[in-house]
């Protein structure tokens, strides 16, 4: 771990703790990029160190804030030792961190146009054979099965993030899927 020179671009701060599962609540600044790399680390100072984070989860709420897990922070006494440090993007010292980790799960489903899965939140997902879905509004990464979370009619749907269920459409921020039958009808609420 390199100390840090300085902070990188500071794009976020954690506020609060948000549940018993390390979620983290955090606000994003104005210089917040419109698109973050979530294979990519994110960077908070502790004792002096900008230490490389990893988004485990990552569920956008509203325009400023987010949900968020990072990888190995999966407990509220863990996630509590984040709360009120800034988050950065880069170390500032025109390194990415220690180690240049590209985390894909398997295949590369978490791979877009540019390798940014941060970049579908706000697009809309349409079935070939249930049409439309729901709205992009986060990213689970579930070991092995990692899944879009659609905003669908006030309910949340999980669909799986496989390459070769899925084509996007970066102009006009469509997913287009072709999903087992029935699995869209799984997510739905009695």
């Amino acid at each position: 771990m390199n100390p840090a020179m300085s902070s990188g671009l500071h794009f976020a701060d954690v506020v609060k703790t948000f549940g018993a599962h390390g979620e983290l609540l955090i606000r994003l600044r104005d210089e917040a990029p419109e698109a973050i790399n979530l294979s990519e680390p994110v960077f908070i100072t502790i004792d002096g160190y900008a230490v490389p984070f990893y988004f485990k989860r990552f569920e956008a709420r509203g325009n400023r804030r987010a949900l968020v897990v990072f990888d190995d922070m999966e407990t509220m006494a863990l996630a509590q030792e984040l709360v009120g440090k800034a988050v950065n993007r880069g170390t500032g010292n025109g390194e990415r961190g220690t180690e240049n980790r590209k985390r894909e799960t398997g295949s590369g489903e978490r791979e877009t146009e540019n390798g940014d899965v941060f970049a579908l939140l706000h697009y809309n997902v349409v079935d070939e054979k249930a049409g439309e879905i729901g709205v992009v509004t986060g990213f689970i990464d579930i070991p092995g099965n990692p899944c879009l979370q659609l905003n669908s009619d006030a309910q949340e749907i999980l669909v799986p993030f496989r390459e070769e269920m899925m084509t996007v459409d970066h102009k006009k921020k469509i997913i287009t899927t072709n999903l087992p039958e029935g699995l869209v009808d799984l997510n739905q609420k009695p």
